[in-house]
């Protein structure tokens, strides 16, 4: 499962890259780096900002996977994951719904408004939270589970 995990992380990457950066790098050097070229070389920067997010997030549920593959007991690596994953993508859908049109607004390339309001981005952050709540809901169970085991 690590090994499928890491494929389709290094494929995700490599899509992002290519699908973000490919066209706008042949543009700036096309044009001898034209301001205009920059500007819009940095608002796919900008844009591909949350997307590294969310395969950050991907990342961290393959070293969960893997640490439970190792043998580590399931709650520890799960509440580590679950945590991570659900800041990530609570941050990830923030910048794509609020710093993403505000950057490229500020460069020149706008869609006419400061903030995005999508449905992805929405409940990706919906999602986020709800990780990062049973994170926490799943550590104090460990914790109880623990306290229990020393007294009987």
């Amino acid at each position: 499962m690590r090994s499928f995990v890491t494929i389709l992380w290094v494929i995700c990457l490599t899509l992002v890259v290519l699908e973000r950066f490919s066209a706008a790098g042949i543009r700036v050097v096309q044009t001898d780096f034209a301001s205009d070229a920059l500007r819009a070389f940095a608002c796919q920067f900008a844009a591909a900002f949350p997307e590294a997010l969310f395969l950050l997030a991907l990342w961290w549920v393959r070293a969960a996977l893997a640490d439970i593959a190792r043998g580590a007991l399931f709650a520890m690596p799960m509440t580590r994951m679950l945590d991570r994953v659900g800041i990530v993508l609570a941050c990830g859908a923030f910048a794509r719904i609020v710093l993403v049109p505000g950057a490229c607004r500020l460069l020149g390339f706008s869609a006419g408004h400061w903030i995005a309001f999508d449905a992805e981005g929405m409940v990706l952050a919906a999602l986020g939270l709800a990780l990062k709540a049973i994170a926490g809901v799943l550590r104090q169970a460990s914790r109880i589970q623990s306290e229990l085991d020393e007294i009987f």
